[in-house]
């Protein structure tokens, strides 16, 4: 078997080609990260700008990629070098392991000090190998995963960092009970959506509450305005400006939520998510079953005051008109006491789990 560093065209096309062929058959997926991957591999995306982005798979001695992953390093998280968008092939143990000592290798060029497996360049891009409900199509924004890519990090011994998500369904009435809480909210507090005439005011509103939401968040590390004007203008193809809701203190923005329809339900699993997609979503008007709750960030000084119950029954306001009864929400940390916390008051069920793999080198 043998390394190769992804760098040729025809290199490229083997690895979004190997990608594919595993999910081929998989009717529980939808490639939610291919756009991405295309992207970095295109240059079309200001997502390296301060990213070192290594393209590797792993192939045997008749030239058949076994594995493959996109290796990451920033200056902004030092201490990792980052195995991101990890596939393989089932039974393929060495290749994995010449993977991960080839990534290793690469980190001690930078310095770094741990592995992490599972952290998509950014918790933003994704954080987390889905470790239950594996028969169950994946949600828009998170990725899905064949059950024995976990093996191969368990038998190699990796620290394991877990994460869930919540599924709730009837949400208006379990938010009713905090009316009281919400009305002295709504008192206190002014909402505003994202508009599409004002994206770069409002995207610097963004970068600037999730850089000081979450600098102690594990994983985290500040986003730039350029990244997140990208990011919210990508994702204005195919969400309502309204999916992006601020709180304001008077004249100034102190939190914000971000939701959307479950995309994800417009594609046929085993498909990509892409341009076929957008037309659906454009033109056939289609009626969606489920939300995604993805992101609260709430300035320090404002989470005691019950400001996450008004924006999520600002949430409950939107998903009203469009007849959406159930929903999920993004990962949490196991640790995040204060996130499980509010999801335990809100929905009905843990769902979903992820694990993060880490390994000091």
């Amino acid at each position: 078997m043998q390394e190769i560093v992804v760098k040729t065209r025809e290199e490229q096309k083997q690895f979004i080609k190997f990608r594919k062929k595993i999910y081929k058959s998989n009717s529980s997926f939808v490639d939610n990260n291919l756009f991405t991957i295309k992207q970095l591999f295109s240059n079309k995306t200001c997502f390296a700008d301060d990213k070192e982005v290594i393209p590797i798979y792993i192939e045997d001695d008749n030239f058949n990629i076994k594995c493959e992953c996109i290796v990451v390093y920033t200056k902004k998280l030092p201490e990792y070098i980052q195995l991101c968008f990890f596939e393989s092939e089932d039974n393929s143990s060495i290749a994995v392991k010449m993977l991960v000592d080839k990534v290793i290798q690469i980190g001690k060029k930078y310095g770094c000090t741990k592995l992490v497996i599972g952290l998509n360049g950014h918790v933003n891009y994704g954080l987390g190998l889905l470790n239950s409900h594996f028969d169950i199509k994946n949600s828009f924004g998170v990725s899905g995963n064949p059950s024995y890519y976990n093996k191969y990090f368990k038998e190699l011994k990796f620290d394991e960092v877990l994460l869930n998500t919540y599924t709730w369904s009837g949400v208006e009435s379990k938010v009713n009970r905090f009316s009281a809480i919400i009305s002295k909210i709504n008192r206190a507090y002014s909402f505003k959506i994202l508009e599409k005439d004002k994206l770069e005011y409002y995207s610097k509103i963004y970068t600037d509450l999730n850089n000081k939401c979450f600098p102690g968040h594990r994983y985290y590390y500040n986003r730039t305005y350029k990244e997140d004007k990208e990011m919210l203008k990508e994702m204005l193809l195919f969400v309502k400006p309204e999916s992006l809701i601020f709180a304001f203190k008077d004249d100034e923005p102190v939190a914000f939520i971000l939701w959307y329809p479950d995309f994800n339900e417009l594609v046929l699993q085993g498909e990509a998510f892409g341009i076929k997609t957008y037309f659906k979503n454009l033109f056939f008007n289609r009626k969606f079953e489920k939300a995604k709750i993805v992101e609260i960030g709430i300035l320090e000084d404002y989470r005691k005051s019950g400001l996450a119950f008004g924006l999520i029954n600002q949430v409950v306001l939107k998903i009203n008109k469009y007849g959406i009864k159930k929903g999920e929400s993004s990962w949490i940390l196991e640790e995040n006491v204060d996130s499980n916390s509010i999801c335990k008051a809100i929905c009905d069920d843990l769902y979903k789990e992820y694990v993060v793999y880490e390994k000091d080198r």
